[in-house]
């Protein structure tokens, strides 16, 4: 293997520019060759605005391997044995700076919650109305460091992925254009008097088409049957050994032999891959090009709740079959799974919209009516209202992204990966929302869903009920509740990463057993 390795770096000098770009290529032909393991990949999908707990959590005759899904999760029904339904985490926010909106961090509030439940630790203080500045990296920026699987380039990962990780989101309109609500991911906080340039948002990209040119660009192949992929496969080889054939002209006679070696080892990478051509997939291919969705623009809302953020509504006023943000979404997912598939970056975080979403929806949705019967409405602002039509409205609103989001995630379970098993099994995508219930926007009891397979080490078809912890619960319990920092603890340590503490005191106890083998 020794001499292959050479050969490899023979031929990875002579693509000059075009390396980088071919280099995941030649590690899916290497690892269907050699039988190696898929990488892991980490997938965090948020949807705003919490879900009806009577609606999401099964019954309470539910057992820890026996439960039915209610309505707003039977939708991952399908996905149930590859699924861990997690009940009884609390939102705790807290603060290391100066809070002007007097909430301790955001506690209780969309903003706060989403700088909360990603980064786990107290906020640098906040500025705004209710814009909490990020006190440190968030979850999937800590376990890219830090994990030796991911790729990360400042972890100790054995290959780096070309891009480390995706930030995507269907829409990023927030109320009063604030960072907070619309990003998922930081870097670490830098030194500065300001808490709105110490904190490092990784600001999500809208359009999949930038994504697509900026990840893919030219250099990968289209889709291909399992012949058209073996005939690219070897073209690689016999670019190698034309490379090889060069080399031979320039080397001194006394390196013949080592130039045999070579010869030989290229020779044997080809047996190998013409033996397992049939019974390996081809993974890594480029996705069609997405189309440009339709945008809104200009301001939205009054002086009090608005935004001037540009983003893509659920209908097309011209077309009325035509969903764009619910396309958008769907596309931004496809490129994830793409990009997984060719080992372009293995940790990525999605957001249907920022936790104050202006995307607009019919007045009736889902066979749901908003109270006083609009014509349409941006998702957001009607929220607080406590009256029977704008929860149904809420609550059809949520099942309908975690239909789109069971789709995409069966989509990952469907996709075979480069070691033969799906794409799901070597993947752990964490379903996530920054409130439980959205008319207080109340953090206890926070809906969560996990979901992987045979190689994550996932402990599907579980319903975790945590009965053990020290916090109230959303029905009257006055403990039994733990910090939801505790599952990202857990999380830590199937990704290879000693952390057995993270935030203040109050926001953790320890790792949550029970979600991970």
């Amino acid at each position: 293997m020794t001499s292959y390795k050479i050969a490899r770096r023979a031929f990875l000098r002579a693509c000059g520019g075009s390396a980088a770009l071919l280099l995941p290529l030649l590690r899916s032909i290497e690892a269907r060759a050699q039988g190696v393991s898929a990488p892991k990949r980490l997938l965090i999908l948020h949807h705003c605005q919490g879900s009806p707990l009577d609606q999401w959590r099964p019954a309470a005759t539910a057992t820890t391997q026996t439960f039915t899904l209610p309505t707003n999760s039977a939708p991952f029904a399908p996905l149930q044995s590859k699924m861990v339904l997690v009940d009884g985490l609390n939102l705790v926010a807290a603060t290391a700076g100066k809070d002007s909106t007097g909430n301790h961090g955001g506690q209780n509030t969309s903003e706060g919650g989403m700088v909360a439940l990603m980064t786990g630790v107290p906020t640098l203080g906040s500025v705004s109305q209710q814009d909490h500045c990020a006190g440190g990296p968030s979850i999937d920026q800590i376990l890219l460091d830090r994990s030796p699987l991911l790729g990360g380039a400042l972890s100790q990962s054995p290959t780096k992925t070309p891009f480390g990780s995706l930030q995507l989101a269907a829409d990023v309109r927030s109320s009063r254009n604030e960072i907070a609500p619309r990003v998922l991911s930081y870097r670490p906080p830098i030194a500065a008097s300001d808490p709105s340039t110490g904190r490092q948002p990784l600001f999500p990209q809208t359009a999949p088409i930038d994504v697509f040119h900026r990840v893919f660009g030219t250099g990968l192949p289209s889709g291909m049957d399992a012949a058209t992929a073996l005939t690219r496969d070897l073209s690689v080889l016999d670019f190698m050994r034309s490379d090889l054939k060069r080399l031979r002209t320039l080397v001194p006679s006394s390196e013949k032999s080592r130039m045999d070696a070579h010869a030989s080892a290229i020779q044997q990478l080809e047996a190998t891959i013409r033996q397992n051509a049939s019974r390996l997939p081809s993974v890594c291919t480029s996705p069609p090009q997405p189309p440009v969705f339709p945008v809104t623009t200009g301001t939205q809302g009054s002086s009090g709740d608005s935004t001037t953020l540009a983003g893509v509504d659920y209908d097309d006023p011209t077309d009325p079959n035509n969903h764009p943000h619910q396309l958008l979404g769907q596309t931004h997912l496809a490129l994830i799974k793409a990009a997984f598939l060719c080992d372009l970056a293995r940790v990525a975080t999605f957001s249907w919209s920022s936790a104050t979403s202006w995307v607009v929806f019919p007045g009736t949705f889902g066979g749901a009516t908003l109270a006083g019967a609009p014509l349409s409405s941006p998702h957001y602002p009607p929220l607080s209202s406590t009256d029977p039509g704008t929860n149904a409205w809420w609550a059809a609103i949520d099942l309908f992204y975690a239909q789109q989001s069971s789709l995409a995630i069966q989509g990952l379970a469907a996709a075979p990966d480069v070691d033969g098993n799906s794409l799901l099994d070597n993947t752990v995508v964490v379903y996530v929302t920054e409130l439980s219930r959205r008319w207080d926007h109340d953090q206890r009891n926070m809906p969560l869903a996990v979901f992987g397979g045979s190689n994550t080490g996932l402990r599907g078809g579980t319903f975790l009920k945590i009965t053990d912890g020290p916090l109230p619960s959303l029905t009257g319990a006055s403990t039994g509740n733990r910090p939801f920092n505790d599952f990202w603890l857990a999380l830590m340590g199937a990704f290879g990463v000693n952390l057995t503490a993270l935030g203040d005191a109050t926001q953790f106890t320890g790792p949550l057993p029970g979600v991970f083998a």
